[in-house]
């Protein structure tokens, strides 16, 4: 397998996933901040000009959670064995890509800011954070039944939500309001897999 990667959230669910399963994989660096996911070698990979791009053989996966989910039906490890476990992951990716990853990344463009040099959109932001609590809500009612996303066991589902909660932090935005939230993300960053997650110096 390559990873085609740069260290922001997206590409870190993969890797996190893959440092997970104990699986090799090449990792082939995509310096956003050099706009090399705009040269054309990339866009032959992925037309879209985003990372991470997850090939294996003549699989091409362009986005992080079909990513997760395909990591998880070829290993059969951190995913769930039955048809209604694995709806119930893919629910609460698609929870995480619609209702929580917009507002994630607009409170996290304070540190895309500082990465790619560009002045900072408060207003962005600041629609980010008044959003945000919703969806936070739904997630602490989740955790308020569960130790993890899909319950007693860690999943690569907790591999998706761990980078976008942790920019979400990293970024400022407070989570006094849903402390299961916040002791899930620290669960998540004390996890060895997690620390060995390439980041970037403000994540």
């Amino acid at each position: 397998m390559k990873l085609y990667h740069f260290p922001s959230p997206n590409p870190q669910k993969v890797t996190f996933a893959l440092l997970e399963l104990g699986l090799d994989c090449e990792k082939i660096a995509v310096d956003l901040t050099k706009q090399e996911q705009r040269q054309p070698a990339f866009l032959a990979i992925n037309p879209a000009g985003r990372v991470p791009v997850l090939v294996d053989g003549n699989v091409t996966l362009t986005e992080s959670h079909a990513a997760l989910a395909y990591l998880g039906e070829t290993t059969g490890r951190l995913w769930p064995a039955t048809a209604a476990g694995r709806a119930e992951a893919l629910q609460w990716l698609f929870f995480l890509s619609q209702h929580i990853m917009p507002h994630a990344g607009e409170v996290a463009l304070r540190i895309r800011a500082r990465v790619v040099g560009i002045p900072v959109d408060e207003a962005t932001v600041a629609r980010g954070e008044k959003a945000m609590p919703t969806p936070l809500g739904v997630v602490e009612g989740q955790l308020a039944k569960n130790k993890w996303m899909l319950g007693s066991d860690f999943s690569l589902v907790d591999c998706a939500y761990c980078p976008i909660l942790n920019v979400i932090e990293k970024a400022g935005f407070g989570f006094a309001e849903f402390p299961r939230v916040s002791a899930y993300l620290e669960a998540l960053r004390s996890r060895p897999t997690w620390k060995d997650t390439p980041k970037l110096p403000m994540l």
